[in-house]
């Protein structure tokens, strides 16, 4: 359903529309989870590191399409707050003819650069072959997972989040149906857990984009439409690129932190990854927040009612101060016990990677609030087609998180290493906190006119 959020009270529409958002968040995260959780209990420590190694190589080789895609939710926002319905489809057809060339050069890269990739994050011995093969696998079969998102992306720019939250729990539903199937059943191991990745996206995105065009005549693309709109792709390229420029920057920072990481041996690297899954979980509701807040601040600049972004903003801000609290008590509270959920009670390592998880748990959830603060206003400014400043954050925060990992981890060992991130989360919010409350984000408003 189409939600025109420049009118009526914004708190609903932004609550009302971050809802489906949340839970469709639950089924991305067990999405992901299930790959380690599966292979953690059934094949091993070593399996469930082997997949978790891969965590920052695919955020580094998805960062720049992540950027576009969010850029076509931004853009087609702003022209569906003006009214703009032919600008509506040209944007749409920008996007898909983007996704395209998207999905030739992940598959090309994913393929031929994950061994690379791997030897470069000195990924522990027992463990880069299955490493080497998962990303293979699924970047090879990426062409689901990327045109899911892109559709994604265009439902929530017209206020749609909840068509795409029934297919990501079809999607994710079948994952996990897949993942038993092909390990238990089938005996494939971490082969098996990429195999049914890709499956269950494919599925998802060729449900979703059928559906879509049937029951939404805005995007019913005319003949005419079809013909490259060069200043659109210019448009979405503005935005999108310097946000998947910021993606890729905190990708190599993640790379950096995940290459100190492996340095500490395969127990740290299951640690890690065990934290970062549970953490994902844990700061669910305010990156989702952040997300919605940026699709309502698009929609009415682009109606040009600035005092409803400014009054809603102060509003979600002190709640959402109040989650990424009531989070942090949380993690403190069950952290261990969600730990112990992806390890085998017979692993002959368990008890050292739940220490180390929980540690690395614990330290991040301390910094929480940065962290929820550092989403909303980055999101808020780049629904606004600020982009500049969200870019320099990133680059601050990937600075602290390299220099840190480093000189932390030397002098403290991998707890130093757990501080890298939060400090960092801190320190790259700074720029983006003084940008938005200068106002100047209030000039892009006669360029979507224009």
């Amino acid at each position: 359903m189409i939600k025109d959020m420049t009118e009526g009270r914004p708190l609903k529409l932004i609550f009302g529309f971050m809802g489906p958002m949340i839970i469709g968040g639950l089924f991305q995260q067990l999405y992901n989870v299930a790959d380690t959780l599966i292979v953690g209990k059934f094949v091993g420590s070593r399996a469930l590191a082997s997949v978790g190694v891969t965590g920052s190589t695919f955020f580094f080789l998805l960062s720049l399409t992540l950027g576009l895609t969010n850029a076509f939710s931004i853009v087609m926002s702003q022209y569906f707050g003006a009214k703009n319905e032919e600008m509506v489809r040209k944007t749409l057809v920008s996007s898909i003819y983007i996704t395209v060339l998207c999905t030739i050069v992940l598959a090309i890269v994913g393929i031929f650069g994950a061994r690379p990739l791997m030897e470069l994050l000195k990924a522990p011995a027992d463990i880069i072959d299955d490493a080497t093969l998962y990303i293979q696998i699924c970047f090879g079969g990426s062409i689901g997972l990327l045109f899911y998102n892109a559709a994604s992306a265009v439902l929530r720019a017209v206020g749609d989040s909840k068509t795409p939250l029934y297919f990501l729990i079809l999607s994710s539903v079948l994952n996990v149906l897949l993942d038993l199937l092909f390990v238990i059943s089938f005996g494939m191991g971490v082969a098996g857990v990429a195999i049914a990745t890709v499956i269950s996206q494919v599925v998802s995105a060729l449900i979703c984009i059928i559906y879509t065009y049937k029951m939404f005549p805005i995007f019913r693309v005319r003949r005419n439409d079809w013909s490259p709109h060069f200043g659109n792709i210019r448009m979405i390229s503005k935005i999108g690129l310097p946000m998947g420029l910021q993606s890729l920057l905190l990708s190599i920072g993640e790379m950096t932190v995940t290459s100190v990481v492996n340095s500490f041996g395969t127990n740290a690297v299951a640690a890690y990854t065990t934290g970062m899954r549970v953490q994902q979980f844990a700061t669910l509701v305010f990156f989702n927040m952040a997300q919605a807040f940026s699709t309502f601040a698009a929609q009415n600049l682009g109606a040009r009612k600035f005092s409803r972004i400014q009054d809603s903003f102060k509003k979600v801000v002190l709640i959402l101060i109040t989650i990424t609290l009531a989070s942090s008590v949380l993690i403190f509270i069950f952290g261990e016990v969600i730990v112990r959920l992806f390890i085998s009670n017979q692993d002959a390592h368990l008890d050292t990677i739940v220490k180390m998880a929980k540690e690395n748990l614990f330290i991040g959830a301390s910094f929480f609030p940065f962290l929820g603060l550092i989403w909303f206003y980055n999101n808020t400014l780049r629904g606004m087609g600020e982009v500049a400043i969200p870019l320099f954050s990133g680059i601050v925060e990937l600075i602290a998180k390299i220099e840190l990992s480093y000189i932390l981890g030397m002098t403290f060992g991998y707890i130093g290493v757990w501080y890298a991130g939060p400090i960092g989360w801190a320190l790259g919010l700074i720029p983006s906190l003084i940008q938005y409350h200068s106002g100047r984000w209030k000039r892009h408003a006669e360029k979507i006119a224009a």
